[in-house]
């Protein structure tokens, strides 16, 4: 199994946080790209790229709908001409980038279309492209001049966690990225579905990618889910959960069962809160896998934690993993907290790493 850590885009902390994940073990570094909530995820990737050696860096995740589609290809290849041949393009229909400015997510026919155009640019082939009611054939000039690099392949992992989705995510990527579950029985039910868009593609199921991204606090002796460091360090993961299934479900009844009670208390809640406010979001995803809101505390139970997080004592956390392996995870990526970025890191390459 691969393990990789997500980092939020700040341009003058990115290269320090990439360059000590890559010493402490990890194989991989995701960017989030939200637009409206952190720096550039291309402006740091490209710093990251020319500072280390080995990881691979990758887009967690890259929107349909907040760039076109050539102007993404031409983002990540320019990344690719600084770090040729690791660097993975991680998409998404988009959660916090679209919901964070009160849009919906884009259609999985919006996706489609998309990754036809990006496979087509990235593989230096001309592409038929649309933008509104006019229609051009395009391509990628002056490849002599290496300003991009297509001639190493860029792989195009789709993140998935609804089910059609899932199935889309199988029949057109090269990997497949989900913060859906964090059990062996989530993971080998959603994989199903992701299969079925394999198969149905006609692909090698062991030839896609399957990476988890998930957050966890390492526990201290003694230390248990009701700490301040936890809440801090796995509060923002957890509260991001209940953001979505505010966002996404209907009614209680339909939220995952560990999470059935509080999520109830929750969304009354937060439909006291958010009564008649247009602008709802500027509410409901501040703080964005950054902080639990003063408010929000009140719902960051140990319950929450331990459904929503993999927060464990190290060598608890050590077999989770290998459960997880056996499932058929290929990659962890772990989302710590900005201000808590090198402590888990630290810790989990001394505690973790150092011992699989």
């Amino acid at each position: 199994m691969d393990f990789g850590v997500l980092v939020f885009p700040k341009p003058d902390r990115c290269v320090d946080h990439a360059k000590l994940a890559e010493a402490k073990g990890f194989t991989h570094v995701w960017v989030e790209d939200s637009p409206m909530m952190a720096g550039d995820v291309y402006l740091c990737l490209g710093l990251m790229a020319q500072h280390t050696s080995r990881v691979t860096l990758g887009t967690g995740v890259a929107v349909v709908g907040t760039r076109s589609a050539p102007v993404t290809a031409h983002a990540i290849a320019t990344v690719n001409q600084l770090a040729p041949g690791r660097v993975i393009l991680g998409l998404g229909t988009g959660n916090s980038a679209r919901r964070a400015m009160g849009l919906p997510p884009c259609s999985l026919r919006e996706l489609r279309e998309y990754i036809a155009t990006l496979r087509g640019l990235l593989s230096n082939q001309e592409v038929v492209y649309q933008e509104g009611a006019e229609t051009r054939r395009i391509k990628f000039f002056h490849q002599d001049y290496a300003f991009i690099n297509t001639r190493e392949p860029i792989p195009i992992y789709v993140a998935a966690n609804a089910p059609r989705a899932m199935g889309l995510a199988g029949e057109l990527g090269d990997g497949w990225l989900t913060s859906r579950t964090n059990t062996v029985e989530g993971f080998e039910a959603a994989w199903r579905q992701v299969k079925t868009g394999i198969e149905q593609a006609g692909k090698d199921p062991d030839r896609i990618d399957r990476v988890l991204f998930t957050t966890a606090c390492l526990l201290g002796p003694d230390e248990g889910l009701d700490s301040e460091r936890v809440r801090a360090q796995a509060g923002p993961w957890a509260t991001v959960a209940l953001h979505s299934l505010y966002e996404t479900l209907k009614g209680p009844e339909a939220a995952p069962v560990p999470l059935r009670s509080i999520f109830t208390q929750y969304k009354a809640f937060m439909e006291r809160r958010l009564q008649d406010k247009d602008e709802y979001y500027f509410d409901l995803h501040d703080g964005h896998c950054l902080y639990v809101r003063e408010e929000e505390a009140q719902f960051v139970t140990p319950e929450v934690v331990q459904a929503t997080t993999l927060t464990a004592q190290p060598e608890a956390l050590l077999e989770r993993l290998r459960s997880l392996e056996r499932a058929g995870v290929r990659q962890v990526t772990f989302i710590p907290t900005f201000d808590a970025f090198e402590e888990f890191v630290t810790t989990f390459g001394e505690k973790v790493l150092a011992h699989w």
